[in-house]
């Protein structure tokens, strides 16, 4: 499925952001729905994961810190990020939903697996769960940090829009986007779980896309846009 997600927004485009604005009679206030819609996943990923099962439970305390890492992202997300940010564009209400129902198939499945499926096939390790949290650390800290970059650049800006600048932005148009993609990756490696490695598949087909449209917009919209940036990953695309 994520595939033809990612092949429909290359097709269609995928506006984000300073591309996009909903006007109509189902615009919703768009920092309500975004926390609305981001709370969803903690929320079905605690129930879930705490809810007791028939096949046993695999809850441990390295489960428990994966949950309380799943958890943090998501305070940022759901919460801090949106609270923090100068405005936010109306939402229309079906893209709100539809996130709903996606954070809520995902908040579930992974939350499931880590309290009954974590551990059985004894593939994972103390470097992966290492390894995999310190990128989880490294992309988290990312993301928050060129999200602070550009709601910075929107706080100073007195005429439009402008070119986003430091940290990678110098080598790519969306480097929250690689952050987020980084930290999911890194989530995914430390847990080894099925549905971790699901979720970075969507997370790619869905940012990909969104970058590659982001970054033919910075390019039409400003004459003097560096040519050597790409659009999410350095040197690739």
């Amino acid at each position: 499925m994520s595939p033809i997600i990612a092949g429909a927004l290359f097709v269609v485009g995928s506006p984000y952001g300073s591309q996009t604005g909903y006007a109509g009679r189902l615009a919703i206030n768009g920092r309500a729905a975004w926390i609305v819609m981001e709370l969803v996943s903690p929320a079905t990923f605690l129930l879930s994961y705490t809810r007791p099962s028939s096949i046993g439970s695999t809850r441990s305390h390295i489960t428990d810190l994966f949950a309380l890492l799943w958890t943090i992202h998501y305070a940022n997300r759901a919460l801090i990020y949106p609270l923090r940010q100068p405005s936010r564009k109306p939402m229309h209400i079906g893209i709100m939903l539809s996130a709903c129902l996606f954070n809520v198939v995902n908040g579930y499945i992974n939350g499931r697996w880590l309290s009954t499926l974590y551990g059985r096939d004894g593939v994972d390790g103390p470097l992966c769960v290492l390894g995999g949290i310190c990128m989880f650390a490294a992309g988290m800290f990312g993301n928050i940090y060129h999200d602070n970059l550009l709601m910075g650049l929107r706080r100073r800006a007195t005429n439009g829009y402008s070119v986003p600048t430091g940290g990678l932005f110098s080598m790519v148009s969306c480097p929250h986007f690689l952050c987020e993609l980084v930290e999911w990756t890194g989530y995914a490696v430390a847990t080894g779980s099925p549905a971790a490695w699901a979720f970075v598949s969507n997370v790619a087909c869905n940012l990909i896309p969104r970058a590659v449209f982001i970054h033919r917009w910075y390019r039409q919209t400003f004459s003097d846009y560096p040519t050597d940036r790409k659009a999410m990953v350095p040197f690739l695309i």
